[in-house]
């Protein structure tokens, strides 16, 4: 699937679309089933009417099960809402503080050293 392709090149968990597509499918045998049960009145319309709505709420189960999951494993699932310049510009300030707290550990080492 080229989708689930590009969203592991791009570093992203092509897992979890499988698992909503999962519940996709499974929603809609569920209506499928219960369209069935019901003696499948209605005709074709009423079964997919049913079958799309099953499908749909195991869809929207299965990713709200992902997203908790995700959460719990410290993953970020909300998009960034930033710029993508001050994306980088925040990146650029987070290096230059972890430089600027490595030299004044390597200073304060070698002040040690010189007692």
């Amino acid at each position: 699937m080229g989708v689930l392709r590009r969203m592991g090149e791009k570093g992203g968990d092509s897992v979890r679309l499988k698992w909503v597509v999962f519940g996709f499918l499974l929603g809609g045998a569920w209506g499928t089933i219960m369209w069935a049960i019901t003696g499948a009145t209605g005709g074709a319309k009423v079964w997919i009417y049913i079958a799309l709505t099953m499908a749909m709420i195991g869809a929207g189960v299965a990713a709200l099960f992902g997203a908790v999951n995700a959460r719990k494993k410290g993953e970020r699932i909300s998009p960034r809402i930033m710029p993508k310049d001050a994306a980088e510009r925040k990146a650029a300030l987070k290096a230059a503080k972890a430089e600027a707290r490595a030299q004044a550990k390597a200073e304060a080492d070698a002040r040690k050293q010189s007692r």
